[in-house]
């Protein structure tokens, strides 16, 4: 946790005296206390609209004030129908309009003017103007026959240490089906083999192990195999009756595989043993290999760069983003027409795992800048707050700069990758604290450079990822142009993560692919150096706030948990 009211004594003291001065100047709120309600600090009392009580807490997320705080109940109620079941308020003061500037009072005092506008315990009818604006296509409800077996799995069979056997068979291509076998060891390994999923024509099946020496290369029956196995007599009955099994005859080093197919018959299966080499490719050490990476925006740069990441080894993923995979998505997307129709995280996901099925990777299904519960939108950023690394692969500068912030406030290291209109470039920003600038100056500087050089930033077209040549005509960035842009992003991250990133006089990369704006062609790159941190001034600190909020922390803990 970022615990605020501890690092920000002197916003902690301001919004105090607001709400409390709120309270004294105005009639229609009484403060009762402040308080830490699951693990959050608020202040709890009554808010008063036409002669009615409204008993509200008014809470201060962990991530304020990048994010809003809210208004909800004291207890459940449904009093507006601009309100998220019978908990938060949705108010003028939201995470799509959010200013740090604002204060807890004025989130009570927006609570107030729908409470007066709606007056629902008064039975009221007038309703409060709406502001949701989300796209309708978001807002909809998207609902050779070969024995593969791992060197180390073979290895504890012929031990007799294998527990757990089981096998996955799965529809290769015409009237292929591969089979592995694999055990609990090989299930707890992050890249594991992937569980049965029938939307993939993968299915579990039974592996039955005798001690026997295999028969001899014949055709065989089914009663034959059981009797060369020497089964007892329950295993002997279910082997015969199965429909899909595989059978595994082992003597010392000696070991054979049968499968049973569906006709009652026996096919002795060719085995094909795979190195333990798993992870062994990524040359990702341990620590690199723990750390989590948010990325937010997963198109077709986010999506290449979370694929990237995985097969590099870095197995904890948080993916953030509130769009549909669409038709016109597949020219540059990691996803296929399987996924059209859903929204991109979930596919993206889905895609991840059945690369590394024991990969770590929470979702996050909205846009930051969408109007939601303020809870909500303080939850999520919390729990994308949560990686060592935060990617903006948005292209949108203002959710660049909220991320930034966020990145800043929790101490991450913040990387920012956006291809140029027309694929003619792309820039590749990192931000790690406290050795760069913060990425707000970066950007400042960037901009500054290129008023410098007499020439705009790369400019938009009439479409996303187009602009228009000299001659006026379009140049669309094409999937080389990502997925080289996304191949630099994600080789950033990756140093980050292996601590070696790059050095801070070439925190901004500008990547030309061809001779347009300032690059000469294609492998062009400008290093550009945003400058160095500058000396902060701490934060004030006010020893009194923090007393009171810890003190409140302590009793809430003291009454059964910090959590309740």
């Amino acid at each position: 946790m970022k615990f605020w009211w501890l690092l920000e004594s002197a916003r902690l003291a301001a919004e105090i005296a607001a709400v409390e001065a709120l309270a004294g100047d105005e009639g229609w709120f009484d403060l009762e206390r402040w308080r830490f309600h699951e693990k959050m600090f608020c202040a709890e009392g009554v808010l008063t609209a036409h002669g009615h009580r409204y008993p509200v807490r008014l809470i201060y997320p962990d991530q304020y004030p990048e994010v809003p705080a809210w208004v909800e109940p004291q207890g459940e109620a449904r009093w507006s129908a601009h309100q998220y079941g019978t908990g938060t308020l949705c108010l003028e003061l939201r995470p799509d309009n959010w200013n740090a500037a604002a204060t807890g009072a004025d989130v009570l005092r927006s609570a107030y003017n729908l409470l007066s506008i709606e007056n629902p315990l008064g039975g009221g009818e007038a309703r409060a103007p709406s502001a949701h604006d989300i796209g309708e296509l978001q807002a909809y409800g998207w609902w050779e026959f070969p024995v593969l077996i791992g060197a180390a799995c073979l290895a504890r069979i012929r031990d007799g240490a294998a527990v757990g056997l089981n096998a996955v068979r799965w529809f290769a291509h015409d009237d292929l089906w591969p089979i592995m076998i694999h055990d609990e060891a090989d299930r707890s390994l992050m890249q594991r083999p992937p569980d049965a999923d029938f939307y993939s024509w993968r299915t579990a099946i039974p592996v039955y192990v005798s001690e026997n020496p295999p028969p001899a290369p014949r055709a065989l029956d089914r009663a034959g195999l059981v009797r060369a196995a020497a089964f007892d007599f329950m295993t002997a009955a279910i082997v015969e009756a199965s429909t899909a099994a595989v059978v595994i005859f082992r003597a010392g080093e000696q070991v054979e595989i049968f499968h049973l197919t569906e006709d009652g018959g026996t096919f002795r299966r060719h085995v094909l043993v795979l190195p333990d080499e798993l992870g062994a490719r990524s040359a990702r050490a341990e620590g690199a290999m723990s750390k989590r990476v948010t990325i937010v925006g997963t198109g077709s740069v986010g999506s290449k760069i979370a694929e990237t990441l995985l097969r590099s080894g870095v197995h904890h993923l948080t993916l953030v983003d509130g769009d549909v995979m669409l038709p016109g998505n597949l020219e540059r997307h990691v996803l296929d027409w399987r996924d059209v129709g859903f929204r991109k995280v979930h596919g993206l996901r889905r895609h991840l795992l059945h690369i590394v099925p024991g990969a770590d990777i929470q979702v996050i299904d909205t846009n930051l800048n969408w109007q939601r519960s303020a809870k909500t939108h303080a939850w999520q950023v919390e729990v994308l707050s949560g990686g060592d690394v935060i990617l903006d692969a948005t292209g949108d500068p203002a959710t660049s700069l909220f991320l930034a912030a966020v990145a800043e406030a929790n101490g991450r290291a913040f990387v920012s990758v956006e291809v140029f209109e027309g694929g003619i470039g792309a820039a590749i920003a990192t931000c790690i604290a406290p050795r760069d600038p913060p990425f707000v100056e970066g950007r400042a500087t960037f901009l500054a450079w290129c008023d410098a050089q007499g020439i705009k930033p790369p400019g938009a077209g009439t479409r996303r990822y187009e602009m228009l040549d000299a001659g006026g005509e379009p140049i669309v960035a094409d999937d080389a142009a990502v997925t080289m842009t996304a191949g630099h992003g994600a080789r950033t991250i990756l140093d980050i993560l292996d601590g070696s990133p790059t050095s801070p006089d070439s925190a901004w990369l500008l990547l030309g692919y061809r001779k347009e704006w300032l690059f000469d062609g294609h492998g062009h790159t400008i290093r550009l150096n945003v400058g160095e941190r500058g000396e902060r001034t701490a934060p004030e600190e006010v020893p009194e706030a923090i007393s009171f909020a810890v003190n409140l922390y302590k009793e809430r803990a003291n009454e059964g948990g910090a959590g309740g």
